[in-house]
């Protein structure tokens, strides 16, 4: 007997997909990735600019992340879905507030988006999954 196959794992298996995915394009296209994430390609890079070495490295966690997901939905982990709700959500208050204090680029809001829509599709699947749970097959 596998994992349930219900909306949560659905979910998860998406944006473990998407997640990875996108995490390959900053590796293998970032100048493509930067474009993707609202940020504009500077024509020539100053000393000490480690641009690139922020976006391979943050290409890499998202291949990780993205890995993480598809591991946690495969598994059936029972609280996986609410850790993902929780760390979306900080994610996604942490971007934002670096966003609105000036710490980072407005384009952090992007992400923040990205980070809240992924924690709002992950709850509702788990409010759908409970709600057909109490229904008879």
């Amino acid at each position: 007997m596998g994992p349930p196959r219900d909306a949560a794992f659905w979910t998860l298996t998406t944006l473990g997909a998407a997640g990875a995915a996108l995490g390959i394009l900053g590796v293998v296209s970032p100048d493509r990735q930067l474009r993707l994430s609202g940020f504009e390609r500077p024509t020539e890079r100053g000393p000490g600019d480690h641009t690139p070495a922020v976006l391979g490295s943050s290409s890499f966690a998202a291949i990780g992340e993205g890995a993480a997901y598809l591991l946690g939905a495969a598994r059936g982990w029972p609280g996986f879905p609410a850790f993902v709700i929780a760390r979306r959500a900080l994610m996604a208050a942490g971007l934002a507030g670096l966003a609105v204090t000036g710490r980072a680029p407005r384009a952090f809001l992007h992400a923040a988006g990205w980070e809240a829509l992924g924690a709002a599709a992950v709850a509702g699947a788990l409010w759908l999954d409970r709600r057909n749970a109490g229904r008879p097959a």
